[in-house]
């Protein structure tokens, strides 16, 4: 299989030479063409004189920083996708960036896979997007988020914590939607779709066997705010777009990203959110085995009124007795 860094060319910025040279082997092993700079005030000026199709910068360098990095390449005329690189404490800048449209954040040190599969997910959603701004009438949007589903399906299929996670989600999805009163279809495209803000958070940050540290924990909690910015770039409709920014959001207040309540959330982004939390709740996780459908049954009765709507823990629970082989 042809790998996405075939030919691409890459600018790497980093003021620890060793680092920014690792990068840059890593990077040309897979066939990117890379650019390997030392400061920001060098890779300010590769900027302006080359296109490029990805940026990983790191976010402390003197002259320039990466953040200010990633606001030169967005003004650029041909924006590259862009990753962050960050060493212990200097998390919260480059987490925040995501909110100011970095595609991923990476933490040092790094590990040699995990920056060549961000570099090549963010080759392929730069790719994407571009696709769907050169087309010359406005984009069916249905059609490319069943595509971005096949990247985040291909995503999950890499880690085995999460591999099927998305799919599974759309069949609870859709099995919900029918006794919820609310389209399956589009119920399912927003759930191939929630958890593609996930794609920029590494799965180093997502495999804790413990407790999230505090730059994890904020790049976790900012996943579905920024799975529905890029979904809304893609020309995704204002409910599937909803659905996915408050997919965490829980019935009695307590969820995120923006602490809504009750009939304050979405009905999709309820059902959604129901959905999703069943499918996670009948797989893998670092710090605990699968459950089995009677504990699957037995969390969401618990968890009616506080982290689901009545309406749609009543439907869970009708389904999953009926057809526990969903989460089997």
């Amino acid at each position: 299989m042809t790998s996405p860094l075939l030919g691409r060319r890459v600018l790497v910025a980093d003021d620890e030479r060793a680092v920014a040279a690792a990068v840059g082997h890593h990077l040309e092993r897979e066939g990117a063409v890379c650019r390997v700079v030392y400061s920001g005030a060098e890779a300010q000026q590769q900027l302006s004189q080359a296109p490029f199709d990805l940026l990983l910068s790191d976010v402390q360098m003197p002259g320039r920083s990466g953040l200010e990095l990633l606001e030169d390449a967005r003004r650029a005329a041909e924006p590259p996708a862009v990753i962050l690189m960050a060493a212990e404490g200097e998390g919260t800048g480059a987490a925040d960036a995501l909110a100011r449209g970095a595609d991923a954040y990476l933490r040092k040190p790094l590990d040699p896979d995990v920056v060549v599969a961000e570099a090549a997910t963010a080759i392929e959603l730069r790719t994407l997007r571009r696709t769907v701004a050169s087309l010359p009438v406005a984009p069916n949007a249905g059609p490319v988020l069943v595509v971005l589903g096949e990247v985040v399906n291909a995503f999950e299929k890499a880690d085995p914590y999460r591999a099927g996670f998305s799919a599974r989600t759309a069949r609870l999805a859709v099995a919900l939607a029918g006794p919820l009163g609310l389209d399956g279809d589009r119920l399912a495209l927003a759930a191939r779709v929630h958890d593609v803000g996930m794609l920029a958070v590494p799965v180093t940050e997502q495999h804790s066997e413990g407790p999230p540290d505090r730059t994890s924990q904020h790049l976790i909690r900012v996943h579905p705010t920024l799975g529905a910015r890029w979904i809304e770039r893609l020309g995704a409709e204002r409910a599937v777009v909803a659905a996915v920014a408050a997919h965490h959001e829980r019935y009695d207040g307590s969820g995120y990203p923006g602490g809504l309540a009750g009939e304050d959330i979405p009905p999709l982004a309820r059902a959604l959110g129901t959905a999703a939390a069943i499918a996670a709740m009948s797989l893998p996780r670092p710090w605990r085995p699968r459950r089995e459908p009677a504990a699957v049954i037995s969390e969401v009765e618990q968890g009616r009124l506080t982290q689901f709507g009545p309406a749609e823990a009543d439907a869970a629970l009708a389904v999953l007795r009926s057809t526990p082989n969903l989460v089997a």
